[in-house]
């Protein structure tokens, strides 16, 4: 029996995200200078993947290999380049390095690294894939080039995403990812969740935007719109959600949930690297895995990157990297110990291996709160973790067959498509090719201001019209009290 265990180091805590947030708006990524050739009867795709992560980017991947294979010429910035010869319509600029500068200085100096994005080359495309990460600010590339952009989030979407795109955002029904509500919320969560929509879009409105815009002039020159006006022009945005970790919710027809874009068949393969380190935990949580797994009668296949574990019980075996979803599909894989990222939670699914989960940022919480309510892990606090406590958890999941049988059943509910989430996601990016953007299905909530979506001044009006009327009410009572 095999138990695998998956980790990473928090760059950034949940008090310090919103100050992370405004960092991030100086993103400014990428040199870029290439030569396309001309294929006739395809599209030139120009791909923009800036995050040094290998679980953001093995979602793009599937989607610009795909339309290579499918004659489009595609050029992608990447981090992560496939470094496939076979892909002949496929030119991959290889940006490797902000590994090693996420590595060195931590994720927030990555965010706010001032880089060019632009170099004023004369190459012409059909259209822009951008990764949508919080800022929108690589979005007016598409103004510049003119031509039609596509977002793209390994996760679900943030607040700011859905209010550009007009999708309705209710506060009592739709938590924002980062605050780890879902499902029906309680009043604190409902307070919670209204006075963070209150602060985002005062935020944006008068900091984040602006400022965004003045950076984009800075490259781009003043020739562009605004950049909230860019982002309300998003063609498409390809959200990685699905109803079951997400609440189910209406969304406009130009943002398209698409899932499990990555999973592959049963196969062995290798991934180049990730910013995923193990060597990097707390003392006091590895010495808890230590001794926890010390204590299992299971082994366990441990990522921990360097080439010692000190004090490594014997059933514990330790690799560098490990293919992770072939590893996944082995009969004799249990359980599987995972800080609950979105994209090793569909491997989970997908091979049907219930979890134990280890949450540490973004929308982790989130994720294990919702997975333990459908019956298929526990959830541990990293913080607070007792060997005990891990222990009861592991062996709890390991023998209880219901986790199992109830991931049988989720791998089924969202296996149940129409089509495959990865020809929806080429058919869409072919759809906005066909009609040069997506215009026709722009929603006109997304030009509302932020006191109109709000209602703020007609309930200001009424306000004042109430007001009115008490004060003539007042004074014809003071009149006929007067007379008499």
């Amino acid at each position: 029996m095999f138990i695998s265990l998956e980790y990473s180091k928090s760059y950034y805590d949940s008090e310090k995200f919103m100050g992370l947030y405004k960092e991030m708006l100086v993103v400014k990524l990428f040199v870029f200078t290439f030569v396309i050739r001309d294929i006739a009867q395809s599209a030139r795709i120009l791909g923009v993947f800036q995050m040094p992560s290998v679980s953001h980017q093995c979602v793009f991947q599937s989607l610009w290999k795909e339309l290579s294979l499918r004659g489009h010429e595609v050029t992608v910035v990447t981090p992560n380049p496939l470094r496939d010869p076979s892909l002949t319509n496929l030119t991959e600029i290889d940006v490797s390095y902000m590994y090693e500068i996420m590595q060195r200085h931590g994720f927030q100096y990555f965010m706010s690294k001032e880089l060019p994005i632009y170099n004023g080359s004369t190459v012409n495309f059909d259209l822009i894939i951008a990764q949508t990460y919080v800022s929108p600010i690589l979005y007016t590339l598409s103004a510049k080039l003119n031509v039609p952009i596509i977002g793209i989030s390994s996760m679900g979407g943030w607040i700011g995403s859905h209010i550009a795109m007009g999708n309705p955002n209710i506060a009592a029904l739709y938590s924002e990812m980062f605050l780890h509500y879902n499902g029906i919320m309680t009043f604190y969560e409902r307070l919670s969740s209204t006075i963070y929509n209150l602060w985002v879009r005062y935020f944006l409105t008068f900091e984040a935007l602006p400022k965004g815009d003045q950076i984009a002039r800075k490259y781009l020159g003043n020739g562009i719109p605004y950049l909230g006006d860019v982002e309300k022009n998003l063609s498409l945005l390809f959200l990685t959600t699905n109803t079951m970790l997400y609440t189910p919710r209406p969304t406009v027809p130009t943002i398209i949930p698409i899932q499990q874009l990555h999973i592959n068949p049963y196969r062995n393969y290798h991934i180049l690297g990730s910013n995923v380190k193990s060597v990097n935990m707390a003392e006091r949580l590895r010495n808890v895995l230590i001794e926890t797994f010390a204590e299992l009668p299971y082994t366990v296949l441990w990522k921990w990157e360097s080439d010692e574990l000190p004090g490594k019980p014997d059933n514990v075996i330790t690799k560098k990297w490990l293919p992770q979803q072939d590893l996944l599909a082995h009969p004799n894989i249990k359980v599987f110990i995972t800080q609950c990222g979105l994209q090793s939670i569909e491997e989970a699914i997908s091979r049907e291996v219930p979890m134990v989960g280890v949450p540490f940022i973004a929308d982790q919480p989130m994720n294990i709160k919702r997975l333990v309510e459908i019956g298929v892990a526990i959830g541990i606090d990293y913080l607070t973790v007792t060997k005990e406590e891990l222990k009861s958890a592991i062996v709890e999941v390991a023998e209880n067959n219901r986790y199992k049988e109830n991931m049988v059943s989720l791998r089924n509910l969202l296996q149940d498509e129409p089509m495959r989430p990865l020809d929806k996601a080429v058919w869409w990016t072919e759809y906005v090719l066909r009609h040069k953007g997506t215009g026709h299905l722009k929603q006109p909530m997304s030009e509302l201001s932020w006191f109109e979506y709000l209602l703020a001044d007609v309930f200001l009006v009424i306000i004042l019209m109430l007001t009115l009327v008490v004060y003539a009410c007042t004074k014809l009572i003071q009149s006929l009290i007067k007379l008499k």
